[in-house]
């Protein structure tokens, strides 16, 4: 399964669209084709979907069915001696036809790639990067209350890489992991004609490039647990600025003490706690800092049946709120997001089984007044997976997504049930 470097940052700029879970389709091992000393993995998704608020808006609720198709190859290949080393190649097609909302139809790609190199068992390399072409939903991230005032979706490109180095064999009491990343995120031009009757392209201050390094520490304190301590530096640079006064570029430095184990009395899990500051490229914009923390459990009561209980604090960029006039309902600097999330997945038999998951967030927009908005975020998510063969399976989906906010018109419900087809092709 691919993994996005950047967890972080990606998380940030994906907030409100996805939900993560135990497992998830792609965790299935599928059947894969020998192709020169490789394995070749093509498949297919289908999904036919209801969704009651494609806007996610709270006065004029657009509903619509839609049929998305995603189609997707891999190609993974061990080299070196002992098959140590090892790369893979990705590349996912998403399609998604709304049959009641033209403005909603996109199609989206994605091209990532990783390779694993070990030196020997104290030197370790993980590289990582992709091209992705996607789009945000109308109602979703720049367009949050507003989404069904736009004709298409917003459409932006993102270019990411991650350079992984370990350092000391796996069984080491001590062991060093330092990383490089940088995320470039620029969209799509979108022209609408200002008072003065001139062009002016709304897009152009959401693009911005994120670079972060970090240095963690493992020091084992058990046979199955480690004593952590992370530094993280995250460089926050705007491509462009309308007006001096709403500069948001900045450095965050975060320190994070942690621990981290593994099957211990059934479960797995990591829970760390630190400190975050962030300086402002401007100097007339007041620093912030705060207390943060990331934890997660997963308990095994059964071989059948896990749970996972995963809280954290992060301070986010505002994705639109900043943009804002000052004056006008305030301007916003950065976002406290603070998340809360249980889940459940139990195999009833080899074929069919079923997950529930719950998330609460709260979204805590900062800014030039203090605090100016205040967000409450529940999601449910009910799945059912069925596997009728091993190149054959089924999946059924409901979501319940619902926002209350200090501000009226940023308050939504949303329902979206869905159908869909997994097939592998061998």
């Amino acid at each position: 399964m691919r993994v996005l470097p950047l967890a972080a940052i990606m998380g940030s700029l994906f907030a409100g669209h996805a939900h993560s879970a135990i497992i998830s389709e792609d965790d299935r091992q599928d059947q894969s084709i020998e192709v020169s000393g490789g394995q070749f993995t093509p498949l297919i998704k289908v999904y036919q979907r209801y969704d009651d608020n494609v806007a996610s808006s709270d006065i004029d609720d657009i509903s619509s069915w839609a049929t998305i198709y995603e189609p997707s190859v891999s190609y993974s290949k061990q080299f070196g001696e002992f098959g140590k080393n090892s790369y893979q190649l990705d590349y996912v097609l998403a399609h998604g036809a709304f049959h009641g909302s033209d403005e909603d139809t996109y199609t989206d790609h994605d091209v990532s790639g990783k390779v694993n190199y070990e030196i020997n068992s104290r030197h370790r390399f993980v590289l990582q990067g992709g091209y992705i072409d996607s789009h945000d939903e109308r109602g979703s991230r720049f367009s949050i209350g507003t989404g069904e005032g736009l004709t298409e979706p917003d459409t932006y490109q993102q270019f990411y890489t991650n350079l992984e180095y370990n350092y000391g064999i796996v069984e080491a009491d001590l062991r060093l992991q330092f990383e490089y990343g940088l995320l470039d995120n620029n969209y799509d031009a979108r022209f609408v004609v200002d008072a003065s009757g001139n062009p002016l392209d709304r897009t152009r201050e959401r693009d911005r490039q994120t670079d972060q390094m970090l240095a963690k520490l493992y020091y084992r304190i058990g046979s199955a647990t480690d004593l952590t301590f992370e530094a993280v530096r995250l460089d926050v640079d705007y491509d462009f600025t309308r007006t001096p006064e709403n500069e948001l570029s900045s450095v965050e430095m975060q320190y994070l003490l942690g621990v981290k184990w593994e099957a211990t009395a059934l479960t797995t899990g990591y829970a760390k706690v630190g400190y975050k500051d962030k300086n402002f490229d401007l100097n007339s914009r007041e620093d912030h800092s705060g207390f943060e923390w990331d934890a997660q459990v997963e308990w095994e009561p059964k071989t059948y049946s896990r749970f996972k209980l995963s809280t954290g604090r992060s301070t986010q960029e505002t994705n639109g709120e900043g943009f804002f006039v000052p004056g006008q309902n305030g301007q916003g600097y950065f976002v406290v997001n603070t998340t809360h999330e249980l889940a459940w997945q139990h195999d009833w038999n080899n074929r069919f089984s079923t997950e529930a998951l719950y998330r609460y967030s709260e979204d805590i927009y900062e800014g030039d007044i203090g605090e100016i908005r205040d967000d409450d975020n529940n999601g449910l998510v009910l799945k059912a997976y069925y596997d009728m063969s091993y190149w054959l399976s089924f999946t059924l989906e409901y979501v319940n997504n619902d926002r209350d906010s200090t501000r009226a018109n940023l308050e939504y419900d949303r329902e979206l049930i869905t159908l869909g087809v997994r097939v592998a092709l061998k």
